[in-house]
């Protein structure tokens, strides 16, 4: 159960930051869902949004690897999900 609870922590803190990186129309529409060792995975809710998101993800990627969370990303997986 902890393992779970912690997941979802980290899951809305990385989200948080994503969302702080991102225009607001399309911060919405978008949440990482993992960070698996160089690659975050992004969710978005529609293919409009994840479009819109993979024409920025080199910047994206750039951007996030500041930060201490992400700091080994080097790409993004952007996928459509409905949640």
């Amino acid at each position: 159960m902890q393992k779970l609870l912690r997941r979802a922590a980290n899951q809305e803190s990385w989200t948080a930051q994503l969302r702080a990186l991102l225009p607001a129309p399309l911060a919405g529409e978008c949440s990482v869902t993992d960070v698996r060792g160089d690659t975050v995975v992004i969710a978005c809710r529609n293919a409009a949004a994840a479009t819109r998101l993979r024409f920025m993800t080199d910047d994206l990627v750039a951007d996030l690897s500041q930060l201490a969370d992400f700091r080994h990303v080097r790409r993004a997986k952007v996928r459509v999900s409905a949640t």
